[in-house]
């Protein structure tokens, strides 16, 4: 694919809200962007911090001329406060990213190339990589090595091209998971008129907006496009509580999702151990998942139901035995992927922050599943 040799207007939105201890980073990334600031505007949209977000804005404002502050006292969501910064926007092409986010210098230009090959494109989505604040922090460095956020491989799509469209509206496609074609809004751009023909607005809800936006633009007749050479380096969560709140809100998103966009099914999805999926065609719409997480959990629950039968029954049973052994082997199938964690040592520690994500990531979704009533359970990881 060509690089593109024209430099339209555009603009950056970064929703914020007490974004002081990385916001300051975020702009000496923005400041070193290999793109003409008088082609660069720059919307931050303050959704009522409490910090010093807002005096960080403003002494980079004094810097620069071509940064705005929006602020937004009683922000709904981020989703809201994207949308406060949309009514602003002079630029043709409008790039998305957070207050936690470092783009790299070509994270412009890499963004733009598609979209002057093929006019179908509404939305283009680089990969999101770590950047390390604290060298001694446990959960950058899980989230560093399991590459929490990163893009490639998420849709089956490893290298630049086209995310697949949705083919029947299945949970898996619309639920913001491992399948479904959407960008995360850390790291995407939008053609102007994609976004006007989408309707113009984010959804208010607390979270699955990138997903629900995504999808919109794809039924407008849009391709998304994967370009992974456009770089954001995230700087994850530094405590384990706010990585497990991250996590129980894409669950709680999750089950909105499907009750919006996926068609009149309940899909059961086994990883066993490539996903596959038996779809019931039933007015309940929802996904469960069943994996090594799942199993564990059955097992166990079986394990203890046993063991009560046999003291009451004061009677032998190999169904002990054997639901102890399942316990053990998922759990074995589970924690796995911890063992080529670093360092080694800390090996309960990175089986420790995996059950605890994934336990968040379905208790979110279960939540979400009592408010917005489409069923949900989370896969296992």
């Amino acid at each position: 694919m060509e690089i593109a040799r024209r430099q339209p207007k555009v603009t950056i939105i970064i929703p914020v809200r007490n974004a002081e201890r990385t916001l300051d980073k975020t702009f000496e990334y923005l400041d070193a962007l290999d793109y003409p600031r008088s082609l660069l505007q720059i919307l931050i949209a303050d959704g009522g911090s409490s910090d010093g977000t807002i005096e960080v804005v403003q002494r980079w404002q004094i810097r620069r001329n071509n940064i705005l502050l929006v602020q937004i006292p009683n922000c709904a969501s981020p989703g809201h406060a994207r949308n406060e910064a949309l009514k602003h926007v002079s630029g043709e092409f409008v790039l998305f990213t957070d207050g936690d986010c470092a783009p790299q210098p070509d994270w412009i230009h890499e963004l733009l190339r598609p979209f002057f090959v093929d006019m179908s494109i509404g939305a283009v989505g680089g990969e999101v990589l770590t950047l390390r604040t604290d060298p001694e922090n446990e959960t950058e460095s899980y989230c560093e090595q399991v590459r929490f956020l990163s893009v490639a491989g998420r849709c089956g799509v490893w290298k630049e091209g086209y995310l697949p469209i949705p083919t029947d509206m299945a949970p898996h496609e619309v639920n913001g998971g491992d399948h479904s074609p959407f960008f995360a809004t850390a790291n995407v751009a939008f053609r102007r008129t994609a976004i006007d023909e989408a309707g113009g607005a984010f959804w208010h809800e607390p979270t699955g907006e990138d997903v629900d936006f995504s999808l919109r633009v794809q039924r407008k007749g849009y391709q998304l496009y994967f370009n992974p050479k456009a770089v954001v380096r995230h700087m994850h969560r530094v405590s384990l509580d706010s990585y497990l709140r991250q996590w129980y809100g894409y669950g709680f998103g999750h089950p909105l999702l499907i009750e919006k966009h996926a068609a009149d099914m309940l899909e059961v999805v086994v990883q066993v151990p490539r996903p596959v999926s038996l779809k019931l065609p039933l007015k309940t719409k929802g996904i469960v998942h069943l994996g090594a997480f799942q199993a564990m959990h059955i097992f166990l629950a079986a394990t203890f139901l046993t063991g009560m039968w046999r003291l009451v029954s004061a009677s032998a049973t190999p169904s002990l035995l054997l639901s102890l052994a399942l316990t053990g082997f998922s759990a074995l199938v589970y924690f796995a992927p911890c063992v080529k964690l670093q360092p080694r040592r800390k090996f309960l520690t990175w089986c420790k922050i995996r059950y605890l994500t994934n336990l968040a990531f379905v208790r979110g979704a279960i939540d979400g599943w009592r408010r917005f009533g489409a069923i949900c359970i989370e896969p296992s990881w």
